[in-house]
């Protein structure tokens, strides 16, 4: 499922790419300063509580970036995504419902006449509309049908892009680019219980996922 994905993506990035830039032929490699550009991405999504582990969560989305070239080699970037998706098969305290994506950084590497290899590393969020959080986490709430007080609220977390990119340019104003890297997500405050007490420990925990992305951009 996940390969059709990425094949889709990939084949429509170039029809896009292929049509714009159909009768432009120079291409450069010293940046512009700006440089805007939309992409689509797939991405997994892990709970730290691992109760969608039978049923991973695999997102299929679409964001924009925005880069300011430092100059050749490094640029500051910003970008967000938008996983449309309203799931709601699992909801635990930090996913479930539609996902919104923000990362923040640096990309550095170097580029050539008609290509540009980098690495990035870009700190940011992810932010579940739909995340169920308990009032009652001992479960002794007055209500025997919902001893938890489950109430749905937005969850937001920390995050980490770092992965690399690789930059095709068709032409002397736009831009076609890959990216893949491992998405690392932290979840605070899991509990954990101690056996064989039963003692209860809070721990922060750190998923890894896998993103990738493919989009079109241009220069000004």
């Amino acid at each position: 499922m996940v390969n059709r994905q990425i094949i889709l993506i990939t084949g429509l990035v170039l029809a896009i790419v292929n049509a714009t830039a159909r009768g432009q032929s120079e291409p450069q490699s010293h940046p512009s300063r700006i440089e805007v550009g939309t992409l689509v991405s797939v991405i997994g999504i892990k709970d730290a509580n691992g109760l969608n582990d039978l049923f991973p969560r695999r997102e299929f989305g679409f964001g924009g970036r925005v880069s300011y070239n430092l100059n050749s080699h490094f640029a500051l970037e910003a970008e967000i995504n938008f996983f449309p998706r309203d799931f709601r098969k699992f909801t635990t305290n930090f996913t479930g419902g539609r996902m919104t994506e923000g990362l923040f950084g640096l990309k550095a590497g170097i580029r050539k006449n008609n290509f540009g290899i980098f690495g990035k590393f870009r700190p940011g969020f992810e932010s579940s509309a739909h995340a169920e959080f308990p009032r009652f986490p001992n479960g002794n709430g007055p209500d025997p049908q919902n001893p938890f007080g489950f109430e749905r609220t937005r969850a937001t977390q920390f995050a980490l892009d770092v992965g690399g990119v690789v930059e095709l340019y068709p032409s002397r104003r736009t831009i076609v680019r890959f990216d893949i890297g491992d998405t690392i997500v932290r979840y605070p405050g899991i509990l954990f219980t101690n056996f064989p007490d039963g003692s209860l420990t809070t721990e922060t925990v750190y998923s890894h996922t896998l993103q990738f992305s493919a989009g079109v951009g241009f220069r000004f």
